[in-house]
């Protein structure tokens, strides 16, 4: 029977995003999860108690290079590997693709890899990350010598890797991210209150201090228009501090909204959804914001585009002026106009990111 090992180190996005996809591997195969002790651990632990799941905890160094804690999770991935007899891995995120790759060199498993974004390794351009980038992309290729399957959530992504040799175009394929649950997610008729809303962490390269630029020059011009930003603090080094976003928003007659945790509600409550990142793998908000039939603002780079089919306006990355011109002509357009971009989103949600369509994907390569 099939053994199939799930690695990953953010137990949240598992039960958010991954829960469904989990429990149509359990029909099939023995599941098993190695993750972070983290704040959302417990919750996981639950769940997964519930359905048969067995959790492996392992405290996986999310930050940075560490040599002698990384080469101590790739020898006991291997041991586990052989004392579980796992078939195959399923891996998300850097550290685990890298090492459960690397890990099951000389061993008899299957390592599947779902690339999440390329992270702030890929988007900042210091001295610093461009030798992370050279480092990092030299262990990519290496693992993923090794990998049964890669999955990107974009064709740039794809492109990129194919085009700098890092995996071979024989074995990669795109999916829709991690998929959005559309009955969770339901379109509703768009709020007679016009507002706009943007949900991401509190990370410089998700454009955050764009849109409260743009948001704050509209908000003088339209002082009856809603302006919210959702989302809470990282430890990522692009991490914003919290203070400094509600002491703007405050200035600025600007709603900050922290971590929300009803995010359809949130969505419904909302006329369009922005996003100015400098780069996704996919979004999973903007997934979101499709599901509810939002129209859409975001930047034309890797994964934001995708959100994008005659339902919204794309503009250049760290241009806050190209972003207000964008909001202003959605608060300036038809009601007419803005259904049928709020349409056009469900369709393309319905189309393309629907988690079952995500997940049959995957359970074809076991």
């Amino acid at each position: 029977m099939k053994h199939i090992l799930i690695i990953s180190n953010d137990s949240k996005s598992l039960l958010d995003f991954r829960w469904e996809l989990v429990q149509s591997l359990r029909q099939q195969a023995t599941v098993s999860i190695v993750c972070n002790e983290d704040a959302s651990y417990q919750d996981l632990c639950r769940v997964a108690a519930q359905d048969n799941v067995n959790l492996i905890p392992y405290p996986i160094n999310n930050s940075g290079l560490t040599p002698w804690a990384d080469l101590t999770f790739i020898l006991w991935l291997r041991r586990l590997y052989k004392k579980h007899n796992i078939t195959h891995t399923l891996l998300y995120r850097v550290k685990p693709v890298i090492y459960g790759c690397l890990a099951a060199f000389g061993t008899s498993v299957n390592p599947i890899v779902t690339m999440t974004g390329l992270g702030y390794v890929y988007t900042q351009k210091t001295l610093k990350t461009t030798i992370l980038r050279l480092i990092t992309n030299l262990l990519y290729r290496l693992s993923l010598s090794r990998s049964h399957w890669v999955f990107f959530q974009n064709k740039d992504d794809l492109a990129f890797f194919i085009d700098h040799h890092l995996v071979k175009a024989a074995k990669v394929s795109v999916v829709g991210g991690s998929g959005v649950d559309l009955n969770s997610f339901p379109i509703t008729p768009l709020p007679e209150t016009f507002s706009f809303l943007m949900a991401a962490r509190l990370l410089r390269d998700k454009g955050i201090l764009e849109y409260l630029d743009a948001a704050a020059e509209l908000k003088k011009e339209y002082p009856d228009v809603i302006f919210k930003l959702a989302g809470g603090t990282s430890d990522n080094p692009a991490a914003l501090k919290v203070d400094d976003v509600q002491e703007f928003c405050q200035a600025h007659n600007l709603m900050y909204m922290g971590q929300v945790k009803n995010m359809s509600q949130v969505l419904q409550d909302s006329n369009v959804f922005v996003l100015p990142s400098y780069r996704e793998g996919m979004p999973r908000a903007g997934l979101e914001a499709l599901s509810c039939g939002r129209p859409i603002i975001t930047t034309d780079t890797q994964g934001c585009r995708d959100l994008i089919r005659d339902n919204g306006y794309l503009v250049p990355i760290q241009d806050k002026v190209a972003l207000k011109h964008a909001m202003e002509r959605m608060i300036q357009l038809d009601k007419s106009d803005l259904e049928a971009f709020a349409k056009n989103s469900r369709r393309l949600a319905e189309a393309e990111f629907d988690v079952r369509l995500v997940n049959q994907a995957i359970l074809e390569q076991l």
